[in-house]
C-alpha cells in the first residue's frame, strides 16, 4: 500500500479514561469531520453479543474530537438505546436505536435529539430496523432500511430509503421505479458535499445519491438522485470525492475505485487493513472523500 494511502490514526481513548473504567460504545463522523464517540461507564455496557449495548438508562459523555479540538457533551438517564450516534448544527447530538416497538399509543420514538449541553430537546421516530444513519450540514437526517422496515409495519422504512429533517419530517424518498429495484437491506451512508450517499443491498448491490438542493421540502422524492452499480460487496463504510470512491467490505479490504461511467465504477486495486487491531464491522463513515472506521483500540481516517 503506497504511503499516501495508508490510514491515519486520528484518535483512540485515553488510557486514563480505560483505568477509570470508561468503554467506548458507538460513533460517528460529522458532517465537517469531527470525530464523535459515545463513552460510558463500564457498568453500563452491555455483555458482547447482546442488544441494546447499553443498561438503560444509562449515563455517559459524547467525546467530540475536531478542527478546534475536543469538547464533551454530558449525558444523563438515557432511555433510548445507543446504537446511532449523529451530529446536528449547533452541537446538537442524535442518539437513535435501530429497532422500534409499536404499542396501542403507536411506535415507540427511537430518536433522541440532544442540546450541546446534553439535555433532552426533542424525541423522534426514525422508523423500524434502521441499518445505516448519517446526517448532513443542514441538520437533515438520511437513512437505510434493513429488510424488516421494508416490509414490517412501520411506515418510514416501506421506502427503504429516507430523509427527515430534525424535527423527523420527510424531506425526501425515492421514486421506487427510478431505483429500478426494491431496496431491502441498507448497507452504509456518506455525504459528498450537499449530496447524501446511500448504499444498499436488492437483488445487487446499489448506490443512491440525492442532491436534496432540488427536493421541494414535501418529502415527494423531487430531490436529484443518482442511482449506480455497487462495486463492492455489501460494504460497511465508504467515501466518495467526485470520480474517485473507496469502499471498506467486512474481510477488512479497502477497495478502491474510479467512477467509469454515470452508471458505474470501476475498481482500481484492494488493499487490506491489516495490524490495526480488530475491525469494528458495525460502521464507517464517509466524509467528503475521506473514510473513517475503527480498529482495536482505534479510530483511523483513509482518503479516496
Amino acid at each position: 500500500m503506497p504511503a499516501s494511502d495508508r490510514p491515519v490514526e486520528v484518535w483512540r481513548l485515553p488510557e486514563e479514561e480505560w483505568r477509570a473504567g470508561r468503554r467506548a460504545l458507538t460513533w460517528t463522523v460529522g458532517p465537517d469531520g469531527q470525530l464523535a464517540v459515545l463513552v460510558v461507564p463500564e457498568r453500563y455496557v452491555a455483555p458482547t453479543g447482546s442488544w441494546p449495548y447499553a443498561e438503560l438508562p444509562f449515563d455517559g459523555e459524547v467525546v467530540v474530537h475536531g478542527r478546534q479540538g475536543e469538547w464533551r457533551v454530558p449525558l444523563t438517564g438515557v432511555g433510548v438505546s445507543p446504537d446511532l450516534l449523529g451530529l446536528l448544527p449547533g452541537g446538537r447530538v442524535l442518539l437513535a436505536g435501530r429497532r422500534a416497538e409499536e404499542s396501542a399509543d403507536g411506535w415507540e420514538r427511537n430518536g433522541l435529539v440532544l442540546g450541546p449541553d446534553g439535555w433532552p430537546a426533542r424525541e423522534l421516530q426514525l422508523g423500524d430496523d434502521i441499518q445505516a444513519l448519517t446526517t448532513d450540514r443542514d441538520g437533515r437526517i438520511w437513512l437505510a432500511f434493513g429488510d424488516e422496515g421494508n416490509y414490517g409495519e412501520n411506515p418510514l422504512g416501506r421506502c427503504g430509503l429516507l430523509g427527515l429533517d430534525a424535527a423527523g419530517r420527510i424531506v425526501w424518498r425515492p421514486d421506487l421505479n427510478a431505483l429500478g429495484d426494491s431496496p431491502p437491506e441498507g448497507l452504509a451512508a456518506a455525504t459528498e458535499g450537499r449530496r447524501a450517499w446511500l448504499a444498499w443491498y436488492g437483488d445487487s448491490g446499489r448506490l443512491t445519491g440525492i442532491d436534496p438542493g432540488g427536493a421541494r421540502g414535501d418529502g415527494r422524492g423531487d430531490g436529484r438522485a443518482v442511482a449506480m452499480r455497487l462495486p463492492a460487496r455489501q460494504p460497511m463504510g465508504f467515501a466518495i470525492a467526485g470520480d474517485r470512491a473507496v469502499f471498506l467490505e467486512r474481510g477488512g479490504e479497502l477497495v478502491r475505485c474510479e467512477r467509469e461511467s454515470r452508471k458505474g465504477w470501476r475498481e482500481v486495486r484492494r488493499e487490506r487493513v491489516d495490524g490495526l487491531g480488530d475491525l469494528d464491522r458495525e460502521r464507517a463513515y464517509g466524509r467528503d472523500g475521506v473514510l473513517w472506521f475503527r480498529s482495536g483500540d482505534g479510530w483511523y481516517r483513509v482518503e479516496v
